[in-house]
């Protein structure tokens, strides 16, 4: 594996590590898992990206997770194909909640959700960082 390559799967663990200090602390408090939500969506992103610079394809600036998973090439199996689409729009909403199209996402942060979002992040990136050993 390229060194760069290893660079963006540990930015990508570094999100998923984040996340779950964030569940953590939003137990304590009862808040803060928008944050989980972000972070989730982050480590994909990152672990995508990982697999477009380990086949030399040009890594776009973008954050939309559906077009980094195309331009993968990977065949993800059809229940992350569907949890992508599901986590697509967390990049923005937690981060923006007066977005124009805010009122339009209707999704309450909190605990079971963040939670079933993290676990389904962990199960999707295990599967993404094998398919990037597998590259070797």
């Amino acid at each position: 594996m390229k060194d760069i390559t290893k660079k963006w799967v540990e930015f990508a663990r570094a999100d998923l590590d984040a996340a779950e200090v964030q569940m953590q602390y939003g137990a304590k408090r009862g808040s803060a898992y928008q944050v989980v939500v972000f972070h989730c969506h982050q480590s994909i992103e990152k672990i995508l990206k990982a697999h477009l610079v380990e086949q030399d394809l040009e890594v776009k600036k973008i954050h939309d997770l559906t077009a980094l998973r195309t331009a993968t090439k990977l065949e993800i199996p059809e229940k992350f194909v569907q949890f992508i689409d599901e986590l697509q729009p967390h990049y923005l909403i937690p981060r923006y909640p007066d977005l124009p199209f805010a009122p339009k996402f209707s999704f309450t942060y909190n605990r079971k959700n963040a939670e079933d979002i993290l676990n389904k992040t962990k199960e999707l990136f295990i599967w993404i960082e094998n398919a990037l050993m597998q590259k070797k």
